[in-house]
């Protein structure tokens, strides 16, 4: 199959997760890997059969606190359906789809390392979900981040069970509906789950990272959006060049996300004539008869204050992609060996399914993204105020006789929702609560961080938006003021100012009569959705 992801449990890639989640690639496993799984089934059912007094958490024995009590040969199979429908006790809203075939991915590519004894046929219906467009509905409350996500990761193996059939619900194509029509629909059928399947399928952080997997995609492409932001308004206000200096960024010795920035300013800003005007200008547009000497942080520390960000998301994705060619559920299998008295295959319980390597790096990433909503915020608030703007109207006002009031309200917009950012970047991985009788002690959270580091994306998309508003206004209000030596944006500002201009995009027209006020929510929704799409960041080349 064209563009098929191969799973070998060790090379899947944020991209392939990317690929698979979004833009619906299919997905395999290798025929070696198919063989491995099979002869290692193989191994544990004998044992599992032969040698019952071998204890083996979740697989002959229970979970959680009952982890001594043994389960009979003959009830194994009962246990798995037993454990899925007992799990199934998630709150809240769905997860998108995407997020939901995400989780699958790893969850799927965690199995092909060969250490979770799961069989292959377990194996091939998850993989056949994810190419035939079936989709577990999946709620986003209920994991604590350890122990694996075990409530989302068992409402998708409640689709893949017969007796879940009614009660479970999967989206067939876009179309919600019980799990059995779904599967039907899609020529599957559901399986019967074998000793230790329930366990191997729920005991993994695959929720955390499938989604984290998509909001760095998110994060990365929204930094790069902030970038061009904050280049339109240092155009805006006419700021200092000097700030984004080789002597400040790169022959001092500074941290590689500050020297990037500053770079991705640079090459926005380059060949701009309204920026850094000369002494003989200095009093045009309210200038003041003098040089500026530095700007406000706002605008100077930009790169030092986005590029934290960007290291912040370097870290994530550097954990991410360990997390997601791992196996994460317990307990562990090595076939390759036996234990100690050479009396059945060697195996290990422990807690690779904590979701706190990623839970910490993700209120990190948090609490930068925050940090890059308040700067961006403060940017726009200084466009709006007459006595720091440096020459801009009054709240980016037409025409305050004809009582235009500007985009005063539109950050007051953007305020509430960096407000929201501060109460959401609490760390959440210091916020354990007990669980299962204390045997699970503490907890990630990791669960309840990524969801809230969805929240900030989606807060600061919107804030990035609303300067995007403001620069471009600042712009559009002081274009025709300035001598014609002074008015041209440099090379990458003039190219998303043209593109802010057309009619399709943000307010404009003859004689910037568009400017007066007017709905505003309309301009705030176009604004994000350009931020959201990334459109404009091809045509800047950032």
């Amino acid at each position: 199959m064209k563009n098929t992801v191969w799973l070998d449990g060790k090379s899947l890639t944020i991209d392939d997760v990317i690929n698979v989640a979004i833009n619906n690639f299919p997905i395999g496993f290798p025929a070696k890997i198919k063989s491995r799984i099979k002869k290692q089934r193989a191994k544990l059912e004998h044992q599992i059969e032969n040698r019952p007094d071998i204890a083996i958490y979740g697989t002959n024995r229970l979970h959680g606190d009952l982890k001594d009590v043994a389960i009979s040969i003959d009830k194994i199979n009962e246990y798995q359906v037993k454990y899925i429908m007992v799990h199934n006790c998630g709150t809240g809203n769905a997860l998108p789809v995407a997020a939901v075939r995400a989780i699958m991915l790893i969850r799927l590519n965690s199995f092909a390392r060969g250490m979770s004894g799961i069989r292959l046929e377990t194996c091939q219906l998850l993989i056949d979900m994810l190419n035939k467009g079936v989709t577990p509905w999946v709620q986003e409350e209920g994991s604590v981040g350890a122990s694996g996500d075990l409530v989302p990761l068992a409402m998708i193996g409640a689709v893949m069970i017969k007796e879940l059939g009614k009660e479970a619900k999967a989206y067939y194509k876009g179309k919600l509906m019980s799990a059995k029509k779904a599967l039907k629909k899609a020529g599957l059928k559901p399986i019967v789950l074998g000793a230790k399947e329930a366990m191997g399928l729920t005991n993994g952080s695959n929720f955390i990272s499938g989604i984290a997997a998509l909001m760095l995609h998110r994060a990365e492409q929204v930094l790069k959006m902030a970038s061009v932001s904050a280049a339109l308004s240092l155009e805006a206000i006419r700021g200092e060049k000097k700030a984004f200096s080789a002597i400040i960024n790169k022959k001092s010795n500074r941290h590689e996300g500050q020297i990037l920035i500053a770079d991705q300013i640079n090459r926005l800003i380059r060949g701009s004539q309204r920026m850094s005007i000369p002494a003989q200008m200095a009093d045009v547009g309210g200038n003041k008869g003098r040089e500026r000497v530095q700007d406000r942080y706002s605008f100077r520390a930009v790169p030092q204050v986005h590029g934290t960000t960007h290291e912040a998301l370097v870290k994530l994705r550097s954990v991410l992609e360990v997390e997601i060619n791992s196996t994460t559920d317990n307990p562990i299998f090595d076939f390759d060996r036996t234990d100690v008295k050479g009396e059945g295959i060697l195996f290990a319980s422990g807690a690779n399914f904590h979701g706190q390597p990623l839970a910490a790096v993700i209120d990190y990433v948090k609490i930068t993204l925050t940090s890059l909503a308040l700067i961006t915020d403060k940017r726009a608030f200084s466009m709006l105020d007459e006595g720091l703007s440096y020459g801009l109207p009054a709240d980016l006002a037409f025409d305050t006789m004809e009582a235009d009031g500007g985009l005063m309200i539109a950050q007051y917009a953007g305020a509430a929702r960096v407000a929201e950012c501060r109460v959401l970047s609490t760390p959440a991985s210091v916020t354990s609560v007990a669980t299962a009788a204390n045997q699970e002690d503490f907890v990630s959270m990791g669960s309840i961080g990524v969801l809230h580091l969805g929240k900030i994306l989606d807060n600061l998309e919107k804030v990035v938006g609303i300067e995007l508003l403001c620069a471009h206004r600042g712009l559009q209000l002081t274009y025709d003021k300035l001598p014609s030596d002074l008015r041209e944006l440099g090379k990458g500002t003039a190219k998303a100012y043209r593109f802010l201009s057309e009619k399709k995009n943000l307010p404009a027209g003859k004689n910037n009569k568009n400017l007066k006020d007017h709905y505003l929510r309309t301009d705030l929704e176009k604004a994000t959705k350009i931020v959201k799409s990334g459109v404009m960041l091809d045509l800047v080349k950032l």
